[in-house]
């Protein structure tokens, strides 16, 4: 093999793609004696591509220390780190190759992570003569991956340091944390307590959010405001909230039925700014905010990263590098369902895209750098739409509009009056959003205008609101805790561990009672800026300024300090822990009982809701086959807590925690049964399925199945042939009607209408193209 090279890639999806398009599609595949990898020739040389899937060896204690309950803690702080292979398939493929090649090129992704893969797959094929080089890419398209191999750079051996730093630093704290509490409170195997240096703090953000929420006492304040009419009714409101009623009602007693007099009138043009390009953090924000979750948008970036779709999803860079070729790249979506939009931007004189404030150099900004083939489903289709409108709007004009505001004398005192006109929605119609105008006629200094209502209105102060996922993501980058690329996986560690729920963000009693816990104790590991500091030093061996074993060492001193803490308060620690876990969750005020809190408990099979007065009436059981937070709603009907249900494929349900509420009753009943005439209510099944039964179960045994995904609606009409009411399931942007009993003519007809439907769109869809 000599004057071969070898390239690694980080991925089997992208090894394919580079290898396609260095080769110009002549590929061979190789997979035998547990090897892989693909061959082909470029630049007048045999090429070997060895896909890898991440990492191919993984951090660990050596040999040892696997008995949580026998290790002192201590001792595993200092204990040595082995690396393990953990791909056997990619290890015996670099090993057979090496002292075979005269050049190898890295070619994973070009970030820390990436950066520590390539250099471990170095660290198994290198013999020591062989030139190694770095293909730098930030999109698997041809041209960026021709461009990247014909101007080859040297490994950034810093980067990987940082990377490797960093695995070894979570080990260790991650271990040593996590065995702590498991062991102290007894939790161990699949129900371990875990912790660790950045998930700790994260997990405060949100108890100390709702310690403030909890803490909250809402003070009632009063609001004036006056309708007036000149060419169209306008509000002007009193400037401020007043606190004390009687001075509230002296204030409207003096302008009520009494007209004002203009102070003052000003107006002047805004621009509406265009959003700065995606940088990770506003891409998964922006996602949480048409629903996806920031793990699950990451991993659907990804995916159509490696398909070519979109540009490398890991950056902080909020600006275009003038290297890219705007116009390429809107050659490219101009049969979008933007064409509209890519067709005018293309018509500018010249592209002057938006900027934001952070500048790098490794990777651009998240874009489209192609139009999909064939057409996208689901969330994949919602992510790149969102990428794409995205990147239109930050090379689309700015909207502008005008604001004009007003000071109205009223019988002395002033009120403020303020509009807003929109011009050019600008790049907001990419958006798809429209910008609200307020009215606000022109006004003349001294002029008086006719008041027409004249209102005081009582309110009280809200408490502050909870995270929802783009504001904790926010909170997170501007703490530095975390980075662009783990942030979205501390956010689902601890969803998946148990510590959080729902969106906005909830902690439940584990992870109030562990926050607790750790701050009895002066540890500091549940404050951002001990975590900052390791981030900052990680930083510093990524600019060569520090060294990968100085970081490390001094994370080690950190965490014997916070051990000895620790150490000396395990009864307390575990006092705390287990006393938050049996007290459940607090859920809001019993009005029954001043000063009792309605607490939420789980057990295996049922959630139990209870007030801390055990004499309360409140004290319910709901079978636990779906997931229950608390709704931010109050019943309409007895002004008790409402819950969410969440079960796998169908809308989320509210209801009453109080299963007899009237509320529960009416929501759940679907009509009369037609065998006996009690009512046909909604039940779910121990496995979560759900359906309609008769409420005079057991004497009357009539069930009818529901589909388990969309929404079910009552449409108030009964079936003409078997006396059941007539429902309407919404899915998917589709609503169509259904008889619940499945046997009957009314469903066989209506799919042969479906059917006929069907074949005389197809028949007017030819014609069209004929």
């Amino acid at each position: 093999m000599d004057g071969s090279r070898i390239i690694i890639a980080e991925k089997a999806d992208a090894g394919r793609r580079i290898a396609y398009f260095l080769s110009g599609g002549n590929v061979k595949s190789h997979r035998s004696k547990g090897t892989s990898y693909l061959e082909f020739e470029y630049d007048g040389a045999k090429t070997y591509l060895i896909p890898l899937s991440g990492h191919i060896v993984e951090a660990d204690f050596e040999s040892g220390y696997s008995d949580w309950s026998k290790i002192d803690l201590s001792d595993l702080i200092d204990a040595k780190i082995v690396k393990n292979v953990k791909n056997r398939i990619a290890y015996q493929t670099l090993t057979s190759f090496r002292g075979k090649v005269h050049e190898i090129v890295i070619a994973t992704d070009y970030d820390r992570e990436g950066e520590l893969i390539g250099v471990e797959a170095l660290d198994i094929i290198r013999n020591g003569d062989e030139s190694v080089k770095r293909a730098k890419f930030s999109a698997l398209t041809r041209n960026e991956i021709m461009d990247s191999f014909k101007n080859l750079i040297g490994v950034n051996y810093s980067l990987a340091d940082a990377a490797d730093a960093r695995e070894s630093i979570d080990l260790i704290w991650g271990s040593v944390l996590t065995r702590f509490f498991s062991v102290t409170t007894g939790r161990l195997g699949r129900s371990f307590l875990s912790a660790g240096r950045v998930q700790t703090p994260t997990l405060a953000i949100i108890v100390d959010r709702e310690r403030e929420i909890i803490s909250f006492r809402p003070e009632p304040y009063w609001t004036l405001h006056v309708v007036f009419d000149k060419d169209g009714k306008f509000v002007a409101r009193y400037p401020e909230n007043i606190k004390d009623r009687n001075t509230a009602e002296n204030i409207f007693n003096s302008i009520n039925g009494k007209n004002g007099r203009v102070v003052s009138y000003r107006s002047r043009d805004e621009s509406i700014r265009r959003p700065a390009p995606f940088s990770t953090t506003e891409f998964l924000r922006e996602a949480s905010r048409i629903g996806i979750m920031p793990s699950k948008a990451m991993s659907i970036a990804e995916n159509l990263y490696m398909r070519g779709l979109i540009s490398y999803p890991r950056t902080d860079n909020t600006v275009y590098p003038r290297s890219i070729n705007l116009k390429a790249v809107l050659k490219k979506l101009e049969n979008t369902s933007y064409s509209k939009y890519v067709k005018e931007i293309e018509s500018f004189d010249r592209i002057l895209p938006s900027r934001g404030r952070t500048e790098t150099t490794d990777h651009p900004p998240i874009y489209p750098v192609d139009a999909p083939k064939e057409d996208l489903k689901g969330d994949y289709a919602r992510v790149y739409d969102l990428v794409l409108k995205h990147f239109l709007s930050t090379l689309y004009r700015d909207g502008s509009k005008t604001v004009t505001e007003a000071e109205i004398d009223i019988a002395g005192h002033i009120f403020l009056a303020n509009g807003q006109r929109t011009t050019d929605r600008g790049w907001t119609q990419i958006y798809g959003y429209e910008p609200r105008d307020v009215y606000l006629p022109q006004l003349v200094e001294g002029e008086e205008v006719k008041a027409v209502d004249w209102k005081m209105e009582e309110d009280e102060t809200k408490p502050p609101p909870r995270y929802d996922m783009s504001a904790l993501l926010k909170k997170m980058e501007d703490l530095n805790l975390g980075t662009k690329s783990t942030r979205h996986d501390i956010i689902g560690k601890l969803i998946e561990r148990g510590f959080i729920e729902g969106n906005p963000v909830r902690p439940t009693p584990l992870g109030m009672a562990f926050i607790d816990a750790v701050r009895s104790v002066n540890s500091h590991i549940a404050d951002p800026e001990m975590t900052a500091k390791l981030e900052q030093d990680m930083d510093r061996i990524e600019r060569n300024e520090m060294r990968k074993a100085e970081v490390v060492e001094e994370s080690k001193r950190m965490l014997h300090e916070v051990l000895s803490h620790f150490m000396n308060r395990t009864e307390s620690v575990r006092e705390i822990i287990t006393k938050g876990l049996n007290s459940g969750q607090d859920i809001g005020n019993c009005p029954f009982h001043e000063g009792k809190k309605i607490m939420l408990m789980k057990d295996r099979f049922t959630y139990t809701i209870r007030c801390e007065d055990q004499s309360c009436r409140i004290n319910f059981k709901i079978k636990r086959n779906g997931s229950i937070s608390l709704s931010d709603e109050k019943c309409p009907v007895c002004g008790l807590p409402m819950i969410r249900i969440i079960r796998k494929g169908q809308s989320p349900e509210i209801k009453c925690i109080d299963p007899d509420c009237t509320f529960n009753r009416e929501n759940d009943d679907y009509g009369e049964c037609p065998s006996d005439h009690g009512r046909l209510v909604l039940r779910q099944s121990k496995y979560g399925k759900r359906f309609l039964g008769c409420s005079n179960y057991p004497k009357c045994t009539v069930t009818y199945p529901l589909p388990q995904m969309g929404k079910i609606i009552k449409t108030g009409e009964t079936c003409q042939y078997c006396g059941a009411p007539i429902l309407a399931v919404s899915r998917g942007g589709r609503r169509w009607k259904f008889c619940p009993n499945m046997s009957c003519e009314y469903n066989k007809k209506r799919k042969t209408s479906e059917g006929t439907d069907k074949k005389e769109r197809r028949t007017r869809k030819n014609a069209s193209k004929s």
